[in-house]
């Protein structure tokens, strides 16, 4: 079996398990939005999750013990960077940006639109 790792910048950065039969087949599962956690003892993977009305959260997945330390370990060995925090644009860069033109009524006219 070989697993392979995609990941998604963002928000709340996550990634994709895919495991494949063998290296370069088309993979038989896909396990989406998975995460790495700083624990207590360490990081561990978390797997989807849904929260129920009792505030406590619901695991859509688990895994085994082993297969949890080869994801975290393939994980942890293909992650980028994570991207530097997002910050709000200076007021000078705001004044900088040009506004399209409009038209006299003051809406785009929808000349460009392919419809």
């Amino acid at each position: 079996m070989e697993i392979t790792i995609k990941h998604f910048d963002g928000q709340y950065p996550s990634f994709n398990i895919l495991l494949h039969s063998a290296p370069g087949s088309e993979p038989f599962l896909e396990i989406k939005g998975c995460k790495i956690v700083e624990g207590s003892s360490g990081p561990f993977i978390s797997y989807p999750s849904r929260k129920q009305d009792n505030g406590k959260y619901w695991n859509h997945v688990y895994g085994g013990e082993k297969f949890n330390a080869a994801v975290l370990k393939k994980a942890q060995s293909t992650t980028q960077r994570p991207p530097a925090p997002r910050q709000a644009p200076s007021h000078d860069a705001v004044k900088a940006r040009q506004l399209p033109p409009r038209t006299a009524s003051g809406f785009d006219d929808g000349d460009d639109i392919p419809w």
